[in-house]
């Protein structure tokens, strides 16, 4: 199901004295099974982009087209494409209110009047995907989980409603550093499975060097950049100016080579990085002697 935004652009407070360009003229294609990452800094648009990938907010100018349709046409079912393009929001946990798990997870598929049976398959599913177990958690109210465990029970009910697209808004934001990473391994898994496109909205490039195969970089409401991320993170200068930062690897890297190393290549992990240092300590050791 691919995702084309066709300079898409969206203004706040609209003919006041405030008016302000949240998106400005954005152009991108994403194809089925995609990983895109979309970084920058806070207040460049990336919430209001990613609001407008189902619909919940209108573009000013421009569209959305969505397995070819526009999004905003009159014939087109804005619930079927949440349906379809599942958004999870920053700190999801904040939006569980039913009284178990069970019932907070099959909250969305009951909406749709899917069927009794049905929900319940779904919801086994879903917690599952997000390693979860049924049996020891579905009778317990969510206010009872630790932060990580109420982060899941969140995405497993947008999971419940099987969507082609799973869109993520710093899905592991606020959590201690072995649930964040449980997290975005949940994530990858869940995209191996289930073969969805996830969009990532996040402020940490390691995450996103690591998982996406396509990176979207945001400044002040336009897209200045995209490309593997070995691309985009080879471009030190220019986010440097839209104030982001590296990889800790590529970071370590540049910040040696301003010091003088002759080390080469675009590096991203940690493991290219130690080899690249020890080429480099091996050549000048030669040198030296």
């Amino acid at each position: 199901m691919p995702i084309i935004a066709e300079n898409i652009s969206h203004v706040y407070n609209k003919g006041q004295p405030d008016e302000t360009y949240a998106l400005r003229d954005v152009s991108f294609s994403i194809e089925d099974g995609e990983f895109i990452g979309i970084i920058g800094h806070t207040g460049s648009g990336k919430s209001t982009l990613i609001q407008h990938l189902n619909g919940l907010l209108k573009p000013d100018s421009g569209r959305i087209l969505i397995d070819g349709r526009d999004i905003m046409s009159k014939d087109v079912s804005l619930r079927g494409i949440r349906r379809k393009v599942g958004l999870v929001f920053q700190y999801p946990e904040y939006q569980l209110f039913e009284e178990t798990v069970a019932e907070d997870v099959a909250f969305g598929p009951k909406n749709l009047g899917i069927p009794p049976d049905e929900t319940d398959q779904r919801v086994r599913e879903a917690l599952r995907l997000t390693e979860l177990d049924y049996d020891e958690i579905a009778d317990r109210s969510p206010f009872e989980l630790s932060g990580g465990q109420k982060r899941r029970v969140a995405i497993a009910g947008v999971l419940a409603m099987r969507p082609e697209v799973l869109i993520l808004d710093e899905p592991a934001a606020g959590l201690d550093p072995k649930s964040h990473v449980q997290i975005l391994e949940m994530i990858r898994r869940v995209r191996e499975e289930r073969k969805v496109t996830v969009i990532l909205v996040s402020h940490n490039m390691d995450d996103v060097a690591r998982l996406c195969s396509r990176v979207f970089v945001m400044e002040k409401g336009e897209l200045i950049l995209s490309g593997t991320p070995r691309e985009v993170f080879s471009q030190t200068e220019l986010l440097r100016k839209a104030g982001l930062g590296l990889p800790a690897a590529a970071d370590l890297i540049f910040r040696m080579r301003t010091l003088g190393a002759d080390i080469d290549g675009d590096i991203l992990s940690a493991e290219e990085a130690a080899d690249a240092v020890i080429k480099w300590l091996r050549k000048k050791g030669k040198r030296g002697r």
